[in-house]
């Protein structure tokens, strides 16, 4: 369907922002609907919807694409019309009943009724204004389906899904027929090739889902008093002063039948309890205040141009006041309904993003939902080495442990706010660096390998984000490569483990490689990977004691740790020496581990088929506080 600003052709560009920010929760509010393809579109991604609009007929088209989850039966109508209903099998699909019925008003005869009357030449020859918006033939079929939809709900023959159903079959097919440039708000003087087609109606697909959706009809700020704790709220406002209602006022007189009064030479309607606050600069930044102090939502998404009434200031300085703002942006063709055939006039589409701010979370900038979701003990991932989610792993799988930036986002984002430091005394190939860029926060690393900072600057470059700081140095030598006034929000490291690839390769990797040698992370002595157990221990106490007086009180450190298979010499249980070798530096408290689980891993059947020998692909993030 033709709409003013219809977002069907920016799908990709909403849901795309919606899945890089990793907005967490199951509502989508979509408070300025309109034909519903964004609703439609979240509900095809498994949101619970709640949508809303204004417009009559707007409401209709969602009643059904947002509220329906499967076809109607039609089974007492098909009685009344001694129409043998059919059974879904395996070869008929569920709609086949709703396509005799529409298979039925397609076969109706035409009739004089209200759209003949004062929508078509012939209706309204002799009269003071000469419409022409329909033929006669497809105004009188307009009128017939019409009369008999009407007909059948008041004789309690169809039931409300079913009512819907059918108008929103003929809203639909309306506008390819109609003689108009685009809206309704005039006819055009010459007849268009499209208004001589034979007005047909088609079967509305219905978008099966497992969840409840609501719709409602009305003003979007009464329509937030009735609705609690959405997680995305979009908006979809009108970006100039052009009232929608008087641009589709046959639609809404098609939708209702209520035969309304009009006037003038387009023969309106009276659409005074249909204006948008967001028509008017003034009046819609006023109502955009009110829907931000609702305080009902998680994440806002306001989709705008740059030919909007609302300025940007105007809408940045409410967003700023309420929480985290953030812009994107993406070239787009300016709607016009009479171009000629000339080129349209680009714009930039707009999301203008609000994250709610918890003025009484001191630790992070997340909401409680998003909070509870990272506390679960076990983090299980499938991130891919490839494309955009690889993270130019092609690069950074050089070091022989890179970690994915996205595992280490989630920390970053759960034990800092936005712009703290967070620091990485082993740094690597940076994946605690590259998080801290994609969240906002700055990053200081330090490793001895110059090749590995030289690998991360690359990764930077290619990926086009801030290059935080990253130090070549020797970390338990921290006071002579720190300032003495930097102060640390968090530590986020994953050291070089003692004994784990400084030893020659055996087992499952010598099978598969042929290679038995050893691939520590340098050759540098004071490399904590080349050191024996103990001394392993000691030089990583040593440095996360010199770290941890740059740390706040009440500060976090998160380290990633991987067991060794047991052996004679005992359980190897790495994760837990490491905690009671730390515990031994003053004021530092262990608060709990997380496990992190690498789904990608293949299974190899080690020990096979003599003893049990276990597939180690978790590890441990061992979590402390520095307590003063």
């Amino acid at each position: 369907m033709r709409f003013i600003g219809c977002k069907e052709n920016l799908l990709d560009f909403i849901e795309t922002f919606v899945k890089g920010k990793d907005l967490k929760g199951n509502v989508f509010c979509d408070l300025f609907a309109g034909t519903g393809s964004v609703a439609k579109h979240f509900k095809k991604l498994g949101y619970k919807i709640i949508s809303s609009d204004l417009l009559y007929f707007s409401y209709v088209l969602q009643k059904v694409y947002i509220e329906q989850n499967q076809y109607p039966k039609f089974t007492k109508l098909l009685k009344h019309l001694k129409i043998d209903p059919v059974e879904e099998t395996l070869f008929i699909s569920d709609s086949q009943n709703a396509k005799e019925i529409i298979k039925y008003l397609n076969n109706l005869e035409g009739v004089e009724g209200f759209v003949y009357k004062n929508y078509s030449p012939e209706g309204t020859q002799g009269q003071n204004h000469h419409r022409k918006y329909f033929t006669g033939e497809n105004s009188k079929r307009i009128d017939a389906i019409r009369e008999k939809t009407e007909e059948w709900e008041k004789s309690n023959l169809i039931n409300e899904q079913e009512y819907y159903f059918l108008l929103a079959s003929l809203i639909e097919a309306v506008p390819f027929v109609a003689n108009i440039s685009g809206t309704y708000s005039a006819f055009l003087k010459e007849w268009d090739k499209r208004a001589f087609k034979k007005l047909t109606l088609e079967v509305p697909e219905i978008i099966k889902s497992e969840t409840t959706n609501k719709v409602y009809y009305g003003n979007g700020l009464k329509v937030l008093d009735q609705v609690k704790c959405i997680d995305i709220l979009y908006l979809d406002p009108p970006y100039n002063e052009r009232q929608y209602a008087p641009n589709y006022h046959i639609l809404e007189t098609i939708a209702k039948w209520d035969k309304p009064e009009i006037k003038g030479v387009t023969g309106m309607r009276t659409y005074e309890n249909q204006k948008s606050e967001f028509c008017n600069a003034r009046t819609g930044i006023k109502a955009l205040d009110e829907i931000i102090k609702k305080n009902n939502f998680k994440h806002l998404l306001l989709s705008y141009n740059d030919d909007g009434i609302m300025s940007e200031n105007e809408i940045l300085k409410l967003f700023n006041k309420a929480g985290k703002t953030e812009i994107a942006e993406q070239n787009y063709q300016r709607y016009k309904s009479n171009s000629n055939g000339k080129q349209k006039n680009g714009v930039k589409e707009k999301i203008y993003y609000l994250k709610r701010i918890n003025q009484k979370n001191k630790l992070n900038d997340l909401s409680g939902s998003e909070w509870i979701y990272f506390l679960n003990s076990v983090e299980v991932t499938h991130y891919s080495t490839k494309g955009a989610d690889g993270f130019a792993h092609h690069l950074r799988g050089k070091h022989p442990s890179p970690k994915p930036p996205q595992l280490m986002k989630k920390f970053v984002d759960f034990f800092t706010k936005e712009n703290q430091i967070v620091f990485d005394p082993f740094m690597g190939v940076g994946g605690t660096l590259i998080a801290c860029s994609l969240s906002d926060r700055k990053g200081i690393g330090v490793d001895l390998s110059k090749k590995y900072i030289d690998l991360y600057k690359k990764v930077c470059k290619e990926l086009g984000i801030t290059e935080q700081k990253a130090i070549v140095g020797n970390s338990l030598e921290i006071d002579k490569v720190l300032p003495k006034n930097t102060q640390i929000d968090f530590i986020l490291t994953d050291p070089p483990y003692g004994e784990m690839l400084s030893k020659k390769r055996t087992g499952q990797k010598k099978k598969k490689t042929g290679f038995a040698v050893a691939t520590p992370f340098t050759n540098h002595e004071s490399d904590l990977g080349n050191m024996e157990r103990e001394n392993f221990l000691e030089s990583l106490k040593d440095v996360i004691a010199k770290s941890a007086k740059y740390l706040k009180p009440k500060g976090y450190i998160a380290i990633f740790v991987k067991d060794l298979q047991p052996n004679g010499n005992g359980h190897n249980m790495l994760h837990c020496s490491i905690t009671d070798k730390l515990l031994e530096v003053p004021d530092l408290s262990f608060k709990g581990y997380k496990i992190w689980y690498d789904a990608t891993q293949k299974l190899y059947p080690f020990g096979y088929p003599h003893a049990f020998v276990a597939n180690q692909f978790h590890q441990f993030i061992m979590i402390f506080r520095k307590e003063k």
